[in-house]
């Protein structure tokens, strides 16, 4: 993921940096329209890295969650 990170903050200056309005690459799109759907992913992608920054699998937070409720007396499930 940081590979992605670092490629789109490279793509999104390359973009910034060219001095057309509307660029070939990405079919004739607008310069603007382009730097914001870049600076999206990377808040995606930002989003998404501090997630995961935590070591469980989903399986393994659902079983520690149902350890939670079982040790303090509590239904997992209403």
């Amino acid at each position: 993921m940081e590979n992605e990170l670092e490629e789109l903050y490279k793509e999104l200056n390359e973009v910034k940096a060219c001095d057309l309005g509307y660029l070939p690459k990405y079919g004739y799109s607008s310069k603007e329209e382009i730097i914001q759907l870049i600076e999206e992913d990377i808040e995606e992608l930002r989003a998404e890295m501090e997630c995961n920054q935590y070591d469980y699998t989903p399986a393994e937070l659902e079983e520690e969650r149902t350890n939670l409720c079982l040790s303090q007396g509590l239904s997992r499930y209403c």
